[in-house]
């Protein structure tokens, strides 16, 4: 505890505990405003819904009309020529073919052009 002797020197201290009062009022009121604003900005944001589309057979809606009742990757050249738009279209098909080896617990995929 200060004793303090001469009227000068407490108007010295009340001056000093009057500005580190405001202070520490002013910091206190700027972390409030903080906080309000962070919780304001998350709740907004947590509010908006996103926009989601729904789910379709993008397959079957995306080809042309000439692909109808053919499988994937099993198209006539009609087809291929329908979704590329060109009509000099090449079909190339792979088939996989697998060679097992027991003695080494391995197997072997060897792609080899199909001949149609």
């Amino acid at each position: 505890m200060t004793f303090i002797h001469d009227e000068r020197d407490a108007h010295a201290h009340r001056t000093r505990d009057l500005a580190i009062a405001t202070v520490a009022a002013l910091a206190v009121f700027a972390a409030i405003v903080s906080i309000t604003q962070t919780i304001r900005i998350a709740s907004a944001s947590a509010v908006e819904t996103p926009v989601v589309a729904t789910k379709t057979d993008r397959i079957a809606s995306a080809l042309p009309g000439a692909c109808n009742g053919e499988s994937w990757g099993n198209w006539s050249p009609a087809c291929v020529a329908a979704i590329s738009g060109n009509g000099s279209t090449r079909q190339v098909r792979f088939e996989t073919f697998e060679a097992r080896q027991p003695a080494t617990n391995t197997s072997v995929l060897e792609r080899i052009p199909a001949s149609s």
